[in-house]
């Protein structure tokens, strides 16, 4: 009788491993972590954390061209610098999958939070 709970903590873990996937849009953006093993999942809104960014506001500013080598040049620092700020955000905040507002559309039940006005917070500093 002392293996069953055991037997009943395995089965446990295989019903609990089948379950650990959100479901991401075809084509999401995940730009921290990953939704096949995500416990904690958060979003942002990308049209706000890019306006934050002082490349995207340089680019409004002085009327950029994004397919210019330097329009182009100005995007890859955007991204990178929204990619280092979500990174950052999620881990102070605990959120190991971090995508776009929109992107999850199976929330398996979990809590998602939007991370949107401190990662603004972030990519402005």
């Amino acid at each position: 009788m002392h293996h069953f709970p055991r037997l009943l903590v395995v089965a446990m873990f295989a019903v609990g491993s089948l379950v650990a996937q959100v479901v991401v849009k075809k084509g999401a953006v995940v730009y921290h972590g990953s939704a096949s093993n995500t416990s904690a999942p958060a979003t942002v809104q990308e049209s706000k954390v890019k306006e934050a960014t002082p490349e995207w506001k340089k680019i409004q500013a002085e009327a950029i061209d994004t397919d210019s080598a330097h329009g182009k040049q100005l995007l890859a620092q955007m991204n990178n610098r929204i990619r280092e700020a979500v990174k950052a955000v999620a881990e102070a905040e605990s959120r190991d999958m971090v995508t776009r507002a929109d992107d999850i559309t199976d929330k398996q039940g979990r809590d998602v939070v939007d991370l949107t006005d401190k990662v603004v917070t972030k990519v402005g500093e």
